[in-house]
């Protein structure tokens, strides 16, 4: 049977103890003095236990394990790794479990069986008590009856007394012989009473308080008690069934659960690609805890592409004898609750997504900017080829020019290109134009081209001019500044001496005829 407790009986000096058996963890195991749960003690190592106060000379010390199965010590979830350590923790906590058990149904068993004795020979005293307190009881009535006897005797022989001594006068020979004959019968009865007396004192038994308890009583006491353990040993026979029962129940399960292991395939757990064996036999499996370098391993067959190995992945590979070849089988996270997100303590609202702060705390949040009031870029924005529109009006961006389109056309909008022209398009002539506001609404300057034109550049002076020079063009849309040079009115030259007019007409007040 496997250890599950030390018992030692204290010398009132010595404060540790060890233990050997295995545990779980130290909240398993635990202490009783004289049958009663103590916490003064401490850990001196993993199986020692140090009391606070050296247990007094003669008691009884039990140090035992009591492994907590309310809770699994492992839970998986669907979708998560089984790791074999969590499937060994399991197993461990189950079989000790049912050690714990075997050792109660045992002891049950040993305490049912004793008190079975105890009960027996509470039952045998009992039946014997019984026996000769009949027996008393049959004597007493005996010594009783002969009592009385001996009294009704008496009684006759004083009769006789008297009768003799009223004839002593006629007959004293008579009468002497007749006294001589009640004192006889007198010593006779007084010594059959005595005798009664005795008989009755030995069927009873001092209470110890001035009283007597008579050995019938006794006898019902004992039968009582015989009765009171009896029952108690049916008791401890029902609960150490009970307790057999749940053992095998808990050895069942045991055995399928060690079944289930035995059927499931056994890794070899190494701790990184360079452990892996180079003389492997055929199905010989391997987990390698850190599985860096591992798509760089050979010979190795199934390798997922472009899988790169990591410290914090384990990988499982099975020998081919028939290719010569390890084989690869899966690989998992070696934590696995890093894989899963912490829900946000709310449920959201209808069209938000999940959001993380970057510190594994996540939060529900809009995916579309109508729900961020306040919405900020965090890099550039790369519109894809695509417009920003509201109704009729959008923005365009290209790879050398910026539109924005009016009304839903195309003909309408304004054109910044990358060569530096700035373009108004608009499908009326007549609105074309550039208005600058200053102040009030309308209190604008417009330029505006004429209604109808061809394709026209006007390229402007570099510079400012003087006072008073004008604006004058080569014909090609070179603008520049100048003086003006000498006025032609009229086909004519006011320093030729021509004719300047035909009709008369008035310039600068003046009439030229």
């Amino acid at each position: 049977m496997a250890t599950t407790q030390n018992t030692y009986t204290g010398d009132g000096s010595t404060t540790n103890y060890s233990f050997t058996f295995e545990y779980i963890k130290q909240a398993d195991v635990k202490v009783t003095l004289d049958t009663v749960a103590t916490t003064a003690y401490t850990f001196a190592n993993a199986t020692t236990l140090s009391f606070t106060t050296a247990p007094t000379s003669g008691a009884a010390i039990r140090i035992y394990r009591d492994t907590e199965i309310d809770t699994l010590n492992a839970t998986f979830f669907p979708g998560s790794a089984i790791k074999a350590e969590d499937l060994n923790n399991n197993f461990t906590q189950t079989h000790f479990a049912v050690q714990e058990a075997d050792f109660e149904v045992d002891t049950a068993n040993t305490t049912a069986d004793t008190a079975k004795t105890t009960a027996d020979t509470a039952l045998t005293n009992s039946a014997t008590a019984i026996t000769t307190a009949n027996a008393a009881t049959t004597t007493a009535n005996t010594a009783d009856t002969n009592a009385s006897a001996a009294v009704v005797t008496a009684n006759a022989a004083s009769a006789s007394a008297t009768t003799a001594s009223t004839n002593a006068a006629s007959a004293v020979t008579t009468a002497n012989t007749a006294s001589t004959n009640a004192s006889a019968a007198v010593v006779t009865a007084n010594a059959a009473d005595a005798n009664a007396t005795t008989a009755l004192t030995n069927s009873r038994e001092s209470d110890g308080s001035g009283g007597f308890t008579t050995a019938i009583s006794k006898a019902n006491t004992a039968l009582t008690t015989a009765n009171s353990a009896s029952t108690n040993a049916t008791a401890a026979v029902s609960t150490a069934n009970t307790a057999d029962t749940n053992a095998t129940a808990a050895v069942n399960t045991a055995n399928a659960a060690s079944a289930a292991v035995s059927s499931a395939v056994l890794f070899t757990l190494i701790a990184n690609v360079a452990a892996i064996p180079g003389s492997p036999s055929n199905n010989d499996y391997v987990e390698i805890g850190n599985s860096t370098g591992i798509e760089s391993f050979s010979p190795l067959s199934s390798l997922p592409s472009g899988f790169v190995g990591a410290s914090g992945l384990t990988v499982r590979l099975r020998y081919d004898s028939s290719t010569s070849s390890w084989v690869w089988m899966n690989y998992f996270a070696n934590d696995s609750e890093d894989r899963y997100l912490t829900k946000p303590s709310t449920a959201g609202t209808s069209g938000y997504v999940l959001k993380t702060d970057g510190s594994g705390t996540n939060s529900w949040g809009g995916a579309d900017v109508v729900f961020d009031t306040t919405p900020q870029l965090g890099g550039d924005l790369d519109v894809n080829d695509k417009d920003l529109v509201n109704g009729y009006t959008k923005f365009r961006v290209g790879n050398n020019r910026i539109d924005l389109y009016f009304g839903g056309g195309s003909d309408s909008h304004l054109t910044m290109q990358q060569s530096g022209d700035f373009t108004v398009m608009n499908s009326t002539s007549t609105q074309r134009g550039i208005a600058f506001y200053g102040g009030a609404t309308n209190n604008h300057l417009t330029i505006r081209p004429p209604s109808s034109f061809t394709a026209t550049t006007y390229y402007l002076p570099t510079a400012d001019g003087t006072a008073n020079q004008v604006l004058t063009t080569d014909g090609s849309g070179n603008m520049s500044w100048s003086n003006g040079g000498s006025p032609t009115i009229d086909a004519g030259n006011f320093d030729s001496g021509g004719s300047l007019v035909t009709t008369s007409q008035t310039f600068d007040g003046g009439s030229f005829d």
